[in-house]
């Protein structure tokens, strides 16, 4: 086969699309699985500072919450990325729930210097959060996944038993 046949058989659309949307897949994992080891490490370097914090004697309980509630927001978020490297979809429930977490914990430390319509703002936005957890949860009870890697086990799949054919 001759070098301008391989370039012609490279280029073919529907070869370039696959490999295109390959090699963007596999730095999408790359970046993924950076942010996870990330989110590891981060989580490790809390764990010492909370149990530094909790041998020294001069801290309050109030001290403690919000970095027990950060640790929560990083394994949340270390979960996601793993859901998403397992399962190939973004879960928003449990995006919504690390967000409420993150929202809740800077109350928790805002809380005295906030006023009444800060109050009023963190209240409206909870309230939909909530909503957009719950709605899509219970009320529209079958979601359609959306699963690129599985149309395209498919689509290779039948590539292969036409060209076999």
């Amino acid at each position: 086969m001759s070098l301008k046949e391989k370039y012609k058989k490279l280029l073919e659309p529907q070869k370039i699309h696959e490999k295109l949307g390959d090699l963007f897949e596999f730095f999408e994992d790359v970046i993924i699985s950076l942010l996870t080891l990330l989110l590891f490490v981060l989580s490790i370097i809390a764990i010492f500072d909370l149990s530094k914090s909790l041998l020294s004697e001069d801290h309050t309980f109030m001290d403690f919450v919000p970095k027990f509630l950060y640790l929560f927001i990083l394994a949340e978020l270390f979960r996601l990325n793993i859901v998403y490297l397992t399962e190939r979809i973004i879960d928003t429930s449990l995006i919504v729930k690390t967000t409420l977490i993150a929202v809740l914990r800077e109350i928790i430390i805002k809380a005295p210097q906030l006023k009444f319509l800060d109050y009023i703002g963190v209240s409206v936005l909870l309230a939909v959060l909530a909503l957009t957890y719950y709605i899509p949860k219970y009320v529209f009870k079958k979601e359609r996944k959306f699963g690129i890697r599985k149309r395209r086990v498919i689509n290779k799949r039948d590539n292969k038993k036409q060209s076999s054919d």
